[in-house]
């Protein structure tokens, strides 16, 4: 993990240095704590180590007021550092998603659709159900799931670090499956001009 994670945190800084400054610092002992809690089981360990480097890439986010009072997040374009614009969620973010995708089976009876076991941890930049999930059973090691609005997650990669690996890989190469990424004025941006 740590070296699939360092290779992109390399490459951010080097070449893409105002997306590097949308990494936010190591999760805290409370952090991890609260994650744990929301989840109900412990973090997989693939995932508090990444967490413990990087607790999301949404140092650069906001917040704003709606007129009814809510309070909504703002992303910054800098948060997006994978392809096809996903972020990595902290501690906080992948607890208030995991809840998300939980309610949704529950009130939906779509036993199935979310299983317990599947921490996202990746998702796009709009918030809305394009992403990456670890599958936490254990029963074979700790998978990366991919998964997209209306389906079940399915096996993107056998595991957290072999993802990253393989988004170091489009870094350091320029492109993602001819998903190009490209650097405005120090940002990372992924796909056509």
């Amino acid at each position: 993990m740590q070296s699939a994670w360092g290779r992109i945190v390399h490459w951010l800084t080097v070449n893409a240095p105002a997306s590097a400054q949308a990494l936010c610092g190591p999760a805290t002992d409370e952090d991890v704590e609260g994650l744990r809690a929301a989840l109900g089981f412990e973090v997989p360990d693939v995932l508090e180590a990444l967490l413990r480097m990087n607790n999301g890439s949404t140092a650069k986010d906001t917040t704003r007021s709606l007129p009814n009072g809510r309070v909504v997040p703002v992303r910054h374009l800098d948060a997006a550092i994978f392809p096809y614009g996903k972020i990595l969620l902290g501690c906080t973010e992948i607890a208030t998603e995991y809840a998300k995708w939980r309610r949704t089976e529950e009130e939906n009876g779509l036993d199935g659709y979310w299983r317990a076991s599947w921490v996202p941890v990746i998702q796009d930049f709009e918030g809305q159900y394009y992403g990456y999930a670890v599958d936490a059973s254990g029963t074979s090691g700790f998978p990366a799931l991919e998964y997209g609005e209306g389906s079940v997650p399915v096996a993107a990669s056998p595991s957290l670090a072999a993802l990253l690996d393989s988004f170091a890989d489009a870094l350091e190469s320029g492109s993602w499956g001819g998903w190009p990424a490209r650097v405005e004025k120090g940002s990372l941006r992924w796909g056509e001009e």
